[in-house]
Formats: structure tokens, C-alpha cells, sequence
């Protein structure tokens, strides 16, 4: 993708020198509009096969039903942050979402699986036991209470608790991690 959008920065210098409306200006625009079309079929097509993987990845283990939050914000939120570089906030602003949620649902209802909307705001945060929140930074959440674990598992469990009793709660579940990985 960081080709395409190289050629473009190059079609666009070159379109800049010629007058708009020329026959050379409309030349570079078809170019441009070729190049991105060009990377909007790759992106589909990446789409496409990592939701494929990933429902073959559900129908293997048996799964029925998939949560899924909404990331509409991340974007919104990474941008206030200082840390969040211009190209950072690029590929979020590229990040198609939407596209996913789709090719998602009707993957996995192909297969029977239910795709549910989870509300997934400070499940990363709380606590389950003493239901305290609490903002950290590192890979391990620790609370006063005493209870610890993997942020990411912490997270994924209070929003398994949410889905299915409403609200965040502790509850013994297996924590061994499986990564799914693209290759």
C-alpha cells in the first residue's frame, strides 16, 4: 500500500505543473483514480481473506456466537493523543471497520453463528472483582484488591462477562491464550 500511495504523491507533483482541465491533467487523474482503485481492490481482497480465516477459525472450534465491539472511536480518541504520529492517524483513518463488520456477519451467518454487538467501553479498565476501574499502561493489570492479569485477557473476559450477564463480573473461564495469526 505505502507504494501506491508513493505513486500517487509522484501523479500528483507532476498533475500539480499542468494546468487543470488539460488533456496531461486528466491524463495524471485517470492514473490516480487507476492506482487507487488499485489498492481498494487489495484492501477488499485482504478483507475478504481474513474474515474467511477467521469464521474457518470459529467453525473448527465450534463456536456460536462472536461479540464484537464497535473501534468507531479509536480513530476519534487517537488523534487527541500526543503521542498518535500523522501515520498513525492515517492507517486508523483508513481502517475499514465497517467493511469488516460486514463481510463478518454474513460469513458467519453462512455458517449459523451469531454475531452480537458488545458495548466494550472500560472492559480493559474494571475490574471484576472489586469493579473498581483503573487506567494502566503496562501488559499486566494489577488492582489493589489483589486480582491480576493479562490486560488483553482481562479485557476479553469482562466483555464475555457483559455479554452474557449484563454486566462485568469474575467468573472462572480457561485463560489459555490461542493467537490467530495472518500469514
Amino acid at each position: 500500500m505505502a507504494i501506491e500511495r508513493t505513486g500517487i504523491a509522484i501523479l500528483e507533483r507532476a498533475q500539480s505543473k499542468c494546468k487543470k482541465g488539460s488533456r496531461q491533467w486528466k491524463k495524471y487523474q485517470k492514473a490516480k483514480r487507476y492506482v487507487l482503485s488499485m489498492s481498494e481492490k487489495q484492501l477488499q481482497d485482504a478483507l475478504h481473506k481474513t474474515t474467511r480465516q477467521f469464521v474457518d477459525w470459529c467453525v473448527k472450534r465450534s463456536v456460536s456466537d462472536v461479540q464484537m465491539g464497535n473501534p468507531e472511536g479509536v480513530q476519534r480518541k487517537t488523534r487527541k493523543k500526543k503521542k498518535a504520529n500523522r501515520k498513525q492517524g492515517q492507517r486508523l483513518s483508513n481502517w475499514s471497520f465497517g467493511k469488516a463488520k460486514k463481510y463478518l456477519k454474513y460469513k458467519l451467518a453462512i455458517q449459523g453463528i451469531k454475531l452480537r454487538k458488545v458495548d466494550e467501553s472500560y472492559t480493559s479498565q474494571t475490574c471484576p472483582v472489586c469493579k473498581k476501574r483503573k487506567k494502566i499502561s503496562s501488559r499486566k493489570y494489577r488492582c489493589l484488591c489483589g486480582y491480576q492479569e493479562h490486560r488483553d485477557t482481562q479485557g476479553a473476559r469482562n466483555i464475555l462477562a457483559k455479554s452474557l450477564y449484563g454486566d462485568i463480573r469474575h467468573f472462572d473461564v480457561s485463560t489459555k491464550q490461542t493467537y490467530l495469526r495472518i500469514a
